[in-house]
């Protein structure tokens, strides 16, 4: 079969749709499982880790994101933005790619925001598009060491480690990020059972 422009962009837009139906979501209690751990090899691995995360006004943590692909390459990751400890928004996270890249694998993914606009500006909008909405400055091996805040000039900063630790030359860019309400489905079958029932038992 000939591989054309056209075939790619279909087959594109075929997957963004397969994943943006919620085939591959996660309950909330995977998902906050998950986040816990990514959380604990953050700060067990990255110098300066725990340091980071308490200057940060709010950290986006994409666990276990995924990464496959021959022909088209795509990453798909969910998650959660927590302020003040507390989970505020659960997102999807998924990028795209064209170009040969053959292979599996998984990675995890933290993004502090160290600004209130930056932040805000992610958690009000509808979805937002690294290197479109917001810069992203990831940080990289040689980038990490004694830890000093108050240098801070970015308002958004990534970090994305691997099974060896932290990653160097990784952008992101075109990630995008949407917001999720896992476990909605779940409880909204459950509560029209629990009606059901007692209409039925209100007949009887």
């Amino acid at each position: 079969m000939k591989i054309t422009p056209k075939f790619f962009s279909l087959l594109t837009l075929t997957l963004t749709f397969i994943l943006s139906t919620g085939l591959s979501a996660k309950s909330m209690k995977e998902i906050d499982a998950a986040i816990e751990s990514s959380l604990n090899r953050f700060t067990t691995e990255i110098q300066g880790g725990d340091t980071y995360l308490e200057a940060a006004r709010g950290i986006l943590v994409i666990p276990r994101m995924w990464k496959a692909g021959v022909l088209l390459g795509f990453e798909f990751g969910e998650g959660a933005l927590i302020v003040d400890g507390i989970k505020i928004q659960y997102y999807k996270a998924l990028t795209t790619s064209v170009g040969l890249q053959v292979g599996v694998g998984s990675k995890d993914l933290i993004i502090l925001f160290f600004d209130d606009t930056a932040m805000d500006n992610f958690l009000y909008s509808s979805g937002w598009e690294v290197g479109v909405d917001g810069a992203v400055a990831f940080l990289s091996r040689g980038a990490v060491g004694a830890v000093d805040t108050n240098t801070f000039k970015d308002p958004i900063v990534g970090f994305v480690f691997g099974q060896k630790g932290l990653l160097a030359g990784v952008s992101m860019e075109g990630t995008k990020f949407t917001k999720i309400w896992p476990d909605t489905a779940t409880e909204i079958d459950q509560e029209q059972e629990a009606i059901e029932t007692f209409n039925e038992r209100v007949t009887d």
